[in-house]
């Protein structure tokens, strides 16, 4: 009996949730309502979004940046990319551990140099493709919503956490998810260990609402991200999914096309 009047849990923290619908609606208004992010694709790591080059290092980069800006709807935006210093990665093992001394290196940088838009990257990124394209998909959103006329919900203390759910409203919700927090083991005939790589400024349950919220407002089935996601990751977003079926006046405001 006392269910029927009880709330509906939320999958986040309600202020958290709220924030994130927020910014949804804010992107909408400003990117061109429903009809804008229905258009966009799904970005997944395949040959059809990213063909395969031969090309190495810088080159190779730039190859990947010329794909995300087309997926992103930017390709004729003007801006240079540009490599890191190198840096050393971090190993924990039985006989070596190697940290940064101060802080924690910028997977990605965007900002204005001179009279044009530069946007950096960790040049040991190349040869992992996911962190790649989830770095550039992140600064390309940073340009994007430096060309509109007010900032997203929540201030300056804001401003990453919407630069990633914007990265979901382009398309590429998939790489920032997979590639928010990473464990890998490590053995070989001296040593054995682990290593960990964080990436992103949401966790792995905000990426997994926010592309919650993708599907839904596009009236997709979240299996379409099964085959890419890693599985931990789709069990959240159908988590995410079912509770934001279960509350639907979430959304409804989402649907209103602007």
């Amino acid at each position: 009996m006392f269910s029927l009047f009880s709330k509906q849990k939320s999958y986040l923290d309600p202020e958290v949730e709220a924030w994130q619908l927020d910014v949804w609606r804010w992107l909408l208004e400003r990117l061109g309502g429903l009809s804008d992010l229905r258009s966009r694709p799904l970005v997944v790591p395949t040959r059809a979004f990213f063909p395969p080059t031969e090309a190495t290092g810088h080159a190779r980069a730039e190859h990947v940046f010329a794909s995300v800006k087309r997926h992103a709807g930017l390709a004729d935006w003007p801006c240079r990319l540009e490599a890191q210093p190198e840096r050393p990665k971090a190993r924990v093992s039985e006989f070596l551990t190697l940290t940064p001394l101060k802080g924690h290196a910028p997977a990605g940088t965007f900002g204005p140099e001179g009279n044009e838009v530069l946007i950096t990257y960790d040049p040991g990124a190349v040869d992992d493709p996911h962190a790649l394209v989830a770095t550039l998909a992140h600064e390309l959103a940073h340009y994007l919503l430096a060309t509109l006329p007010d900032g997203p919900p929540g201030g300056k203390d804001a401003e990453e956490f919407a630069t990633d759910l914007t990265t979901v409203y382009l398309g590429f919700g998939l790489f920032g998810a997979n590639c928010a927090f990473r464990y890998q083991q490590h053995q070989d005939f001296m040593s054995q260990g682990w290593s960990w790589s964080r990436q992103g400024y949401l966790t792995e349950r905000e990426w997994a609402f926010a592309l919650a919220a993708f599907f839904r407002v596009r009236d997709e089935p979240v299996e379409a991200a099964k085959a890419w996601l890693r599985p931990h990751l789709f069990a959240e977003l159908k988590k995410a999914a079912a509770s934001l079926d279960r509350r639907p006046e979430l959304l409804a405001p989402l649907r209103q096309d602007a």
